[in-house]
């Protein structure tokens, strides 16, 4: 007769893996010293992972976030009467384009005037009938971050320029 040995799978053995008691101090530090390294790794990915959530939020989702700032503008422009007549059905918006074709984040400034943090962002529209180029500004005013003006600009000669919205004083 042979006695069967029953093998276990890898993940059997690691799950019914159980370590053998410390005996000594020298093992106890050891184990305490090598425990405390995991937990401080444990934290420091958390601590890591949620700082990289931060910028992601600031910058995709933030109300002051250049892109947050694109996104409304170029919704504003698709649901005008003017613009769909001027560009066509179909507006689409973009970034800088390279010499390759290849299109870039849009453009941005930040700076300050009169007291008043203001946020410019200019960036192509392109049509059926036509291409262009649109600037948007917003100003944080009493806790909040409004429209200063959203403008486009035709390319082409002669360029027309459409003001869409003026709260400029």
């Amino acid at each position: 007769m042979t006695k069967s040995v029953q093998q276990k799978s890898v993940l059997e053995e690691i799950l019914t893996y159980e370590p053998k008691k410390a005996k000594t101090t020298a093992e106890k530090v050891r184990e305490q010293a090598t425990n405390t390294f995991f937990y401080f790794a444990l934290v420091a990915s958390i601590s890591g992972l949620a700082t990289v959530g931060y910028f992601l939020f600031a910058e995709f989702f933030s109300s002051e976030s250049p892109q947050k700032i694109f996104s409304d503008a170029l919704s504003l422009i698709r649901n005008d009467d003017r613009c769909r007549d001027i560009f066509g059905a179909s507006i689409a918006g973009f970034g800088e384009e390279t010499s390759r074709g290849r299109r870039r984040h849009v453009a941005y400034h930040r700076y300050e005037k009169n007291g008043k943090e203001r946020i410019r962002v200019i960036f192509h529209l392109k049509g059926s009938r036509t291409r262009g180029v649109a600037q948007a500004e917003k100003e944080f005013y009493d806790g909040d971050w409004r429209w200063r003006f959203l403008l486009i600009q035709t390319d082409g000669n002669p360029y027309e320029t459409h003001i869409i919205i003026d709260n400029r004083v």
